[in-house]
């Protein structure tokens, strides 16, 4: 659940790029910031650490969103002025769900054992697009935890063809 200062920041920087019609070079920046907060603990590490300076994490962000928009970047001088750089993946994400839905853009979700490949991703778009008239992104989530196949979900429905799940549904099927 987003904070409402992060929902807040979220409407007002969507807002700001779309006035600037500067949508598409933000929505960079916010993958990009996504990106590096699932992929590296390091990052996460750096915004919330408060023992870092501010000019520090500014110049460490500005490597990681390579070039970055001067947008992205006041709203970064912004949180840090106001102490709340821990809210910046929070705002991306905020960020991202106005965008997708102003562009008629859906979210799903592949969680698999192991990265898919573009060839599979292709697949699964082509699939879901069969059910649905939006322009659909795919997330991959990785989850050993799973074992091997894959969970889809899209537009508030899963479909679990996991082994785990598999191994469950015959152990459940075994004990009665």
């Amino acid at each position: 659940m987003r904070s409402r200062a992060a929902i807040r920041y979220s409407k007002a920087i969507f807002q700001i790029a779309e006035e600037s019609n500067n949508l598409s070079n933000l929505k960079n920046d916010m993958d990009s910031i996504i990106s590096a907060h699932k992929s590296a603990e390091d990052f996460k590490n750096l915004i919330s650490n408060p023992l870092i300076n501010h000019s520090d994490k500014k110049e460490i962000l500005s490597i990681v969103i390579s070039k970055m928009n001067e947008q992205t970047s006041n709203l970064i001088n912004l949180l840090i002025a106001n102490k709340r750089l821990s809210i910046l993946y929070d705002i991306a994400h905020g960020f991202n769900d106005i965008y997708n839905r102003e562009n008629n853009i859906e979210r799903a979700t592949v969680v698999t054992a192991t990265p898919i490949s573009e060839k599979i991703k292709n697949q699964v778009l082509k699939k879901i697009q069969t059910l649905s008239n939006k322009s659909v992104e795919i997330e991959n989530i990785i989850d050993k935890t799973i074992i091997g196949g894959f969970i889809l979900r899209y537009e508030n429905r899963e479909y679990n063809a996991s082994f785990s799940q598999r191994l469950n549904k015959l152990k459940s099927e075994l004990i009665q």
